[in-house]
């Protein structure tokens, strides 16, 4: 079938060329007047001829040779041949004619036998008014039957053509793999039009044309030609990037020279280049190279490598669709699970979060559950979870920043995970909250030593901007038991445990037990209550008078909140303050006292014109001095009852100077500036440095009731007493001894000139209207 293109073109031709002139008749005659007579008869039909008048053999062959002709009409015997042998040679010449036998000698039997070897008619000399007729008969059969083998030569080139796209297509239905389909392609064009080369050239990443596909059939083509630039594009990029074809059947001298140079060198004689473009977009192209000699290419065998060209254009169209979706999908799939994994993981440490735990935790629950129901002599299988809060986290964030509060979360975090046993997991809350679950474990034995390897790790130093940052965490310890059902019970028991262990000093771990569970019950209440204590006018203020030592007098008042419980009665500062910092509500509890202070002693100025000289010590919390305009708000509750600033003290703990130092240097100086007196509460308990008395402007030294209460037991608290009076003294300070409980306490402090005293010898705190009792007792 490979040859059936070429020879339905040639077929063609002909009858192009006999439609379009005369009728053309060869006569094959050695008597000339024979020759005259055929002649004139067929004139006489009125028939439109040109003939050639032949007698030899060798004449009959060149003329075949060199011209076409519609018939053929040949006497029997010639002098050098005769009929048979000429009608043999026609056959051999290709030109597929009527042969009309003419003769007088040969008889009527003869010539049937000559009908039946093939020849086409035959007329008597004697009878040659027949030929007319003989001859259109002929004719038209001749004709019927070129036009049978013309549709049936156009059916099987249909059919080939059909074949070739048929296996193409098929090849694309075999396949996803852009690679195959292409690869047939040249293979199947190889093949089917017998040509030197057949390539497929596609833009690379740079936008240039280079090989991409050739036959594998030919072995004249290596696969050295692969990634070659396509040159010729280059002079054909124009009409290839509309569509159009490019049929070269010759390399003719009026072509540029670049086309003829690139023809020279690759020896091509003939080559047609067809686009693949699809919509508009142009993909490449398919080249086919004639090298052996001139080829003209066939209007069929163009369309064909078109029709295939579009179908290769639809397919890398729809392999780039492919790889799109592909492409799309994978990234679909990579943001899916990204999401997936975000929506279980911490963003920035990686570890699993609150909810990938929980659901871990679970897991390890009803396992634990299953066994024990499967087998109900056995105790459940153990497990543990630890609740990790790091210690003073917030000082960090609050001195370094956040960025180095978030890098030191991911080292902690690696130093957790190396601390893990295989199979254990470890996660992050929020903040500076880690838990971590460890399953199938023997004993409690097995969980302490995991926390004191946590302990152990992060004992170690850690570097951040140049910084040696030391950083320690208190650990809650919770152990499976039958009594748990949800995993939440068990994180909470775990966080309540690691509250104690924050209560107990930090760095430490604690192991839950029911009774923190019930005390974590208990202060969750007390909170609740505090919360509406204030707008319940539960809270009030006792008042505990402060004694000059050396002259027996009344010289102010500290004011103690107490909490007037509804159920619990009267709670001591003690045990509700804490939890008041804790949960945020000791601003608020701040200020009410700060306020009721000073409305009562206003109130006691106005009655007892005594008071107009004392003081009032109010103590606030290290939170307050988180705010700068403090001062502000201190000067303006003093301002709403007409009081004088100095007769304010504002208390407040040694840590405040350590841990606050820019912030409470600046408030404590305006404070000094509006003259509002600052005392440091508890001295001696803290960090007792003596820079910090230099720096800020403190007023007052209260020495501890720690001290006080051991004067008689301990020669070494007297000594720091003592040391702690000198200094004050030294410096300008006045000093008060807190918790003066007996009468040799206080000899001893005035002995060694302590400026004033408070304590339960001298007086107890009392509420305000025992106070009114106790100044109008002292008036009179």
């Amino acid at each position: 079938m490979g040859n059936l293109m070429p020879e339905f073109g040639k077929f063609a031709k002909l009858e192009e060329q006999r439609s379009s002139q005369s009728l053309r008749i060869l006569i094959i005659e050695d008597v000339v007047a024979d020759a005259e007579l055929t002649i004139l008869v067929l004139e006489s039909s009125g028939l439109c001829f040109t003939c050639d008048i032949i007698a030899t053999e060798i004449e009959f062959q060149r003329y075949l040779q060199d011209k076409y002709y519609d018939v053929v009409l040949s006497d029997y015997r010639l002098p050098s041949f005769n009929g048979s042998q000429a009608f043999d040679f026609l056959k051999q010449s290709g030109q597929d004619i009527p042969f009309i036998l003419i003769t007088g000698s040969l008889g009527e039997e003869a010539a049937v036998e000559c009908i039946k070897a093939g020849m086409t008619d035959y007329v008597l000399k004697d009878r040659l008014f027949r030929l007319p007729s003989v001859l259109e008969r002929a004719l038209q059969e001749f004709a019927l039957r070129r036009q049978q083998k013309m549709a049936i030569a156009q059916i099987e080139q249909q059919a080939w053509r059909e074949t070739i796209i048929n296996r193409i297509v098929q090849s694309m239905r075999e396949t996803l793999v852009l690679d195959d389909v292409l690869q047939t392609t040249v293979d199947l064009l190889y093949e089917a039009l017998q040509v030197s080369h057949c390539l497929i050239f596609q833009p690379d990443n740079a936008q240039q044309m280079r090989v991409c596909y050739t036959s594998k059939n030919n072995a004249a083509c290596s696969e050295d030609v692969i990634g070659l630039s396509c040159d010729f594009y280059a002079h054909f990029r124009d009409e290839l990037i509309q569509g159009e074809q490019i049929p070269l059947h010759r390399i003719t001298d009026d072509l540029p020279e670049g086309i003829k140079d690139l023809a020279t060198r690759y020896s091509i004689h003939s080559l047609l280049i067809t686009s693949l473009c699809y919509q508009q977009t142009y993909l490449g192209g398919i080249s086919l190279y004639q090298c052996d000699r001139e080829r003209v290419w066939s209007d069929n065998e163009i369309s064909l490598v078109k029709a295939i060209a579009d179908q290769c254009a639809i397919a890398i169209h729809q392999s780039a669709l492919y790889q799109s979706a592909q492409s799309e999908l994978s990234e679909r799939k990579k943001m899916e699970a990204q999401l997936r994994h975000d929506a279980f993981h911490d963003t920035l440490t990686n570890l699993p979060n609150r909810s990938l735990f929980l659901d871990r935790l679970n897991h390890a629950l009803q396992l634990s559950n299953r066994r024990l129901y499967l087998n109900s002599d056995n105790s459940p299988e153990l497990f543990a979870v630890l609740f990790l809060d790091l210690d003073r986290f917030k000082m960090i964030n609050d001195s370094l920043g956040h960025l180095a509060g978030d890098q030191l979360l991911k080292i902690v975090a690696k130093r957790l995970v190396a601390c893990l046993r295989g199979g254990d997991t470890v996660a992050r809350l929020g903040g500076d909250e880690f838990v971590m679950l460890l399953e199938e474990i023997e004993n409690v034995n097995d969980v302490i030593e995991v926390a004191q390897r946590i302990q152990d790790s992060l004992k170690v130093p850690i570097s951040i901007d140049g910084n040696e940052i030391f950083i320690s965490t208190s650990i809650g310890i919770a152990l499976n038991s039958a009594g748990y059902t949800q995993p939440d019970q068990l994180l909470r028991d775990a966080d309540t445990a690691m509250y104690r262990a924050k209560e107990q000093g930090r760095e430490r771990y604690e192991i839950f037990n029911p009774a923190m569970h019930t005390e974590a019950l208990k202060k969750l209440r007390l909170e609740n209550d505090l919360r509406r204590a204030i707008e319940r006018q539960e809270l009030c203020l006792h008042y505990q008078p402060i004694v000059d030592l050396q002259l027996h007098k009344i010289i102010g008042f500290e004011a103690l909140v107490r909490w007037q419980h509804p159920e619990q009665g009267l709670i001591a500062p003690a045990d509700f303050i804490p939890l008041a910092e804790d949960v945020g509500l000791i601003t608020a509890i701040d200020f009410w006292v700060l306020h009721e202070a000073c409305h009562q002693l206003t109130q006691w100025q106005s009655q007892f014109p005594i008071v107009t000289k004392l003081t009032m010590n109010v103590n606030l919390s290290a939170k307050q001095f988180t705010k700068s305009d403090l001062p502000n708000q201190i000067e303006k509750i003093l301002q709403g009852f007409n009081l004088d600033n100095s007769r304010l003290k504002i208390e407040i703990t040694e840590s405040i100077l350590i841990e606050k130092t820019s912030l409470a240097s600046q408030i404590l100086s305006e404070l000094s500036e509006r003259n509002i007196q600052t005392c440091i509460d508890d001295f001696g308990t803290g960090y007792s440095s003596l820079s910090y008395l230099h720096r800020f402007p403190i007023h007052t030294l209260k020495i501890d009731r720690s001290f006080v209460a051991r004067l008689n037991q301990n020669p070494e608290d007297g000594e720091i007493v003592k040391a702690i009076i000198i200094l004050g003294i030294n410096l300008g300070l006045t000093v008060i001894a807190e918790g003066v409980e007996t009468l040799d306490q206080l000899e001893f402090l005035r002995t060694h000139h302590c400026h004033a005293g408070q304590g339960y010898h001298l007086y107890q705190p009392l509420a305000s209207d025992a106070i009114a009792t106790l100044i109008s007792s002292l008036s009179t």
